[in-house]
């Protein structure tokens, strides 16, 4: 360490502390990162000089950071009383220095786990100190913050709220069901949005209070943070029910385009052969000739959502899909975009009956598109595209155009792979 000193040959304890101590009082920001991994091999007698360091409001604030970081070490029930009265005594007016000093508390109390519950949730009866006290009781992950985090899911405070809704979201115990549930209709986003994400990972409430239609209308909230956290939920489902939902709000004129493209890939997500009929059927009714720029948009966000499909028993029918829409004269075809994405699609799904189709893109003036092209071929089976080129480029009624194209993949893919023509 830079301009760091200390003597580790001294044998007297005290000495080695002291010298310590005034080297974190002395040191810049990076000297007292590193003291601050020697201090706690010292042990228990480091403990009381800490303390005093920590409670001493005349300190350096920065300093009492790092001892409250370094005391989390030392897993003791002395450290909880004072760290609990500096967060009962925290300003509510702080600086941006004093706030990162209350977080590193809140942090450190936290660790110590379920010994610092009880004096925590005294805290929660004092206004002043109900918000800290709510974030660190967030911060242990244990089922007893439960009961104590139960009192505050009511307070008119927005932010103790949410914090609250967000760390009972994470238990799986009935009396949070409700709350959660309740959570859903509050006045303030932050808190719906935390109720969606605690709701959107409880698989087993699905049928059990239906869980998909009480979701719903939050794809429709007034705030799109709340609206993408219940799309996000609805795909974690993956249910024909919540694919029919997103589909709803897709083909709505009034939601936003981002929103839109959100719910496309939440879509794809959802990988049912129903949500595949969804998304086909979006795709071929965005028609309009030209095509808009919107609907370019989201017909490609739709391609790269098919082209993403993992379940091998829709890959055909992901497949046969963007076939369809190849061979459809869809306005939105002639898009160099679009057929670069076809294209790429194609491969990433790998099947063979994609061949044919790419054959055809493959005969594209545009040489980007002829490069995509090529590059799916080159994804599929080598060998079985290698054998069914051949045989297409040995056919006496393909035209010569057709011909040069599979010639010309037969090169590449063959280049490629280090296939014998």
């Amino acid at each position: 360490m830079d301009n760091l000193e200390i003597d580790f040959s001294q044998q007297e304890p005290e000495a080695l502390l002291n010298n310590i101590l005034t080297q974190l009082e002395q040191g810049d920001f990076q000297q007292r990162w590193e003291i601050s991994k020697i201090l706690p091999g010292l042990g228990t007698i480091a403990l009381e000089p800490l303390l005093n360091i920590l409670q001493d409001e005349t300190a350096d604030v920065e300093m009492r950071w790092f001892v409250a970081r370094i005391l989390g070490n030392f897993k003791s029930e002395l450290i909880i009383e004072p760290l609990i009265n500096l967060l009962k005594n925290a300003k509510v007016e702080a600086t941006e220095e004093e706030i990162s000093f209350q977080e590193i508390i809140t942090i450190t109390l936290a660790g110590l786990g379920i010994t610092a519950i009880a004096p925590l949730t005294k805290l929660l009866e004092k206004p002043d100190s109900k918000l800290l006290a709510t974030q660190t009781l967030a911060q242990i992950h244990n089922s007893e913050t439960i009961t104590p985090l139960l009192t505050v899911v009511d307070d008119p405070n927005s932010r103790i709220r949410a914090i609250a809704i967000e760390a009972l979201g994470s238990f799986h115990d009935p009396r949070v069901i409700p709350i959660l549930l309740g959570a859903l209709n509050d006045p303030v986003a932050e808190v719906r949005k935390q109720a969606v994400i605690g709701l959107g990972v409880r698989l087993d409430l699905l049928e059990n209070i239906n869980l998909v239609e009480k979701l719903k209308p939050l794809l429709w909230d007034i705030r799109p943070e709340v609206c993408q956290q219940t799309q996000l939920a609805l795909a974690r489902f993956k249910t024909d029910e919540s694919a029919a939902a997103l589909f709803e709000q897709i083909q709505s004129p009034s939601v936003p385009l981002a929103l839109k493209i959100d719910a496309i890939h939440c879509l794809g997500w959802i990988e049912t052969a129903k949500s595949l009929d969804y998304l086909q059927y979006i795709q071929f009714n965005l028609n309009s000739t030209p095509a808009t720029g919107e609907e370019i948009i989201l017909i490609q966000e739709i391609i790269q959502g098919i082209g993403q499909i993992e379940t091998v028993e829709l890959k055909e029918k992901a497949t046969q899909i963007l076939i369809n829409f190849i061979n459809s004269n869809h306005p939105a075809i002639f898009d160099v975009k679009i057929k670069q994405l076809m294209a790429f699609s194609l491969g990433k799904l790998g099947l063979i009956t994609a061949i044919h189709p790419l054959i055809n893109l493959l005969l594209d003036p545009n040489p980007s598109v002829q490069f995509h092209c090529i590059s799916a071929l080159k994804q599929i089976e080598p060998e079985q595209t290698y054998q069914y080129l051949k045989t297409l480029s040995q056919q006496e009624n393909i035209s010569s155009d057709i011909k040069q194209a599979v010639l010309r993949a037969l090169s590449e893919i063959c280049r490629g792979a280090l296939i014998e023509i």
